[in-house]
């Protein structure tokens, strides 16, 4: 008997329920922290570096560690920045959504006044 799997991990599941808005701000947060984070490593590797009775694989192995941080603050910071623009984006398109909605109701009822108009004519004669 197969156990019952489901096909995308619960993570996936949740950030893609989550609204733009708190991707954005856990994202853009998430990558702020992780860039500084990063950078502090990088310039702590420096200073293992500058001292003569450090080994090389100890600072290299520091350096590295903070250079992967500092990329990946700058991814996270990336992804903030996409789903802003998606924010904005569907801002837009709703506001113009509503305005061709409150336009098309206008027309519909230009529509029933001509309609009304033509109807009382056509019984005066």
């Amino acid at each position: 008997m197969k156990p019952d799997i489901p096909k995308k991990a619960p993570g996936q599941r949740l950030m893609k329920q989550m609204p733009l808005r708190t991707k954005w701000l856990l994202c853009a947060a998430g990558g702020l922290l992780l860039f500084g984070f990063g950078i502090s490593v990088v310039s702590s590797a420096a200073t293992l570096k500058a001292d003569p009775n450090v080994a090389f694989t100890r600072w290299f192995i520091w350096g590295l560690y903070g250079l992967i941080m500092t990329n990946l603050g700058l991814v996270c910071f990336g992804q903030a920045i996409r789903f802003r623009v998606l924010m904005d984006i569907n801002k837009k398109f709703n506001k113009q959504e509503k305005e061709i909605q409150r336009h098309i109701k206008k027309v519909n009822h230009l529509g029933e006044v001509l309609r009304t108009k033509e109807d009382k004519k056509g019984k005066d004669k």
